[in-house]
């Protein structure tokens, strides 16, 4: 109640008032690739294709994710933060960074264009800027929006943006269902707070991005051979919890007891190092916080319509409904199922028709698909669509 009072004194009365103050409103900053890449691996009875043949389970899951969001959370702004191909700092500090990530799947190359144009419709910004990760831009903006009245919920499942984390600026968990991660939640979940993130991403590295932690980045095992073990993720809570950050740990690395953890603190410092510069996302990246482009407004439907014509899901069109004319569309949902067999009686057999079913799943990340048909949805012409009742 009380954060949500402002106060007005009155001097001469010494009456105090409490007067209501209007919530802080809301920006929401995507991790695109997150989305992206969850999208193509979740798990589905069968990949979607359009008519061509083109996968398109990527663009419809992510429209999916992004519809939820903005329907569970009704941000105020929201951009979406794509990676760009050019090298970033990290490239001149590091030659092999990401050097171990395999090309990205044709599968899903093909299908970025088509999430591209959704944002495009949707009227989402798209954020990108050549010599700066998605992380960076994201940092910038969140720094940014420390300045002004703003809840800040960074969308991402990658815990290096937990970093960021602190005041204003959350992260949002999707792939955990919507879990979100304060200061204090990122101390349960890491082990430290969020400015030490950095500093156990250094310790333990990164195989995905190719950051060596306490190893030696150019060991080669031999074919059947492991890599040498280095520090995991609880040697490097433990050892940024007694001794306070990488380079401190480094620094007094003979009076670390395990002696596997003193020999690589010794032997690897320098890389250790270089792996805290490699994980920490700076938050100076010349990127404006321009809240004008990010508010949410009303998309472009005749844009989603030729895309989802050309995807083949245009019964997702029907959330639009409200923003169409009224005296053009009719949804009717029909009471009886005799009823409804009439009106399929009533569709010209020459004619395409649409048939749009909602699945339900019992893992509520699963954005839709299931075993469990709820209801469908038939459809003979445009604006026109019928659903039978449920049996």
């Amino acid at each position: 109640m009380e954060q949500a009072l402002g106060r007005r004194g009155n001097r001469e009365s010494g009456i105090l008032t409490l007067m209501p103050t209007a919530a802080p409103k809301r920006l929401f900053l995507i991790d695109a690739m997150g989305y992206i890449f969850r999208a193509f691996y979740a798990p589905m009875p069968q990949r979607l294709r359009n008519a061509q043949g083109v996968p398109t389970n990527v663009p419809y899951l992510f429209a999916n994710m992004v519809r939820k969001l903005v329907k569970d959370w009704k941000p105020d702004y929201l951009a979406v933060v794509y990676d760009v191909s050019a090298p970033t700092f990290r490239d001149k500090l590091f030659a092999d960074y990401k050097a171990q990530r395999p090309p990205m799947p044709e599968d899903l190359s093909v299908q970025l264009p088509f999430v591209r144009r959704y944002c495009q419709a949707m009227r989402l910004p798209i954020l990108e800027y050549p010599g700066y990760e998605a992380d960076d831009v994201i940092g910038a903006l969140a720094h940014a929006s420390t300045k002004h009245a703003l809840e800040t919920f960074i969308v991402t499942s990658d815990k290096d943006l937990m970093q960021l984390v602190g005041g204003n600026v959350r992260v949002l968990n999707p792939s955990k269902g919507d879990l979100i991660i304060d200061a204090k939640k990122v101390e349960e979940l890491m082990g430290v707070p969020p400015e030490k993130v950095a500093d156990v991403m250094a310790l333990m590295g990164d195989s995905i991005d190719n950051i060596p932690g306490a190893r030696d980045p150019n060991e080669k095992p031999a074919p059947g051979e492991r890599r040498k073990a280095g520090i995991g993720e609880v040697g490097a809570r433990q050892l940024i919890q007694e001794f306070g950050g990488a380079e401190e740990a480094v620094r007094r690395a003979a009076e670390v007891k395990r002696a596997s953890y003193r020999e690589a603190l010794q032997k690897y410092g320098e890389f250790v190092k270089l792996s805290k510069q490699l994980a920490t996302i700076p938050t100076d990246a010349p990127v404006a916080l321009d809240l004008e482009k990010m508010k949410i407004g009303e998309p472009d439907l005749s844009a989603l319509r030729d895309l989802y014509t050309e995807l083949g899901f245009t019964s997702l069109l029907r959330d639009f409904a409200p923003l169409t004319d009224a005296r053009k569309a009719d949804y009717a949902a029909i009471d009886s199922i005799e009823d409804f067999s009439k009106y399929l009686e009533s569709l010209n057999a020459e004619d395409p028709a649409a048939l749009w079913l909602t699945l339900d799943s019992e893992d509520p990340d699963e954005q839709g698909f299931g075993a469990r048909v709820t209801s469908i949805e038939v459809s003979g012409k445009e604006n026109r669509a019928a659903t039978p009742p449920a049996v």
